[in-house]
């Protein structure tokens, strides 16, 4: 049980610095829309290749390395929370099947938090059996518990993007 709450306050430390890391990329994002809605990749210099005069070059500049070195962390971090929530999956389950065992048999099945509406022909979700009307009970560390809407799906995606994420449809 000791082991349960140590994985608990990895994983609570872990998520308070991925929303960190998000509001200081937010900060950031703001400082590129303010200065004319730059972007990460939008022009620095005019048509005739001198500095723009209408933005603040450094504070752009700045944002722009701030939010990549964010991204990488971030990237790092939800690797790292998504083992970790496995772990704590893991441990959850465990105790919950020994506590079961002493109790009753009965586990409710896993709730869905998403249905497929649309696959790709030839896409990875295509490729790997994924059909409409397929319900996602599990993607990667998402549950029905912690999903809060696609974005989390994207984060997701975007963090174990060369890996493949576990999926568990119904």
């Amino acid at each position: 049980m000791m082991e349960n709450s140590t994985v608990l306050k990895e994983f609570q430390e872990l998520e308070k610095k991925r929303k960190a890391i998000e509001a200081e990329i937010g900060i950031y994002t703001e400082i590129l829309k303010i200065n004319r809605d730059v972007g990460m990749h939008g022009p620095l210099v005019d048509s005739e290749g001198f500095p723009r005069n209408d933005i603040d070059l450094v504070a752009v500049r700045t944002a722009r390395n701030r939010i990549i070195c964010l991204n990488t962390d971030y990237n790092e971090l939800m690797t790292k929370l998504e083992e970790v929530s496995s772990r704590l999956l893991a441990k959850q389950s465990l105790s919950t099947s020994e506590a079961m065992d002493t109790e009753t048999p009965f586990e409710p099945p896993p709730k869905a938090f998403l249905t497929v509406d649309q696959v790709t022909p030839g896409s990875p979700s295509d490729l790997a059996g994924i059909r409409v009307g397929d319900k996602i009970v599990r993607f990667g560390s998402l549950l029905s518990s912690n999903f809060s809407g696609l974005s989390a799906v994207m984060e997701v995606v975007k963090a174990t993007a060369p890996k493949v994420s576990s999926l568990t449809a119904t």
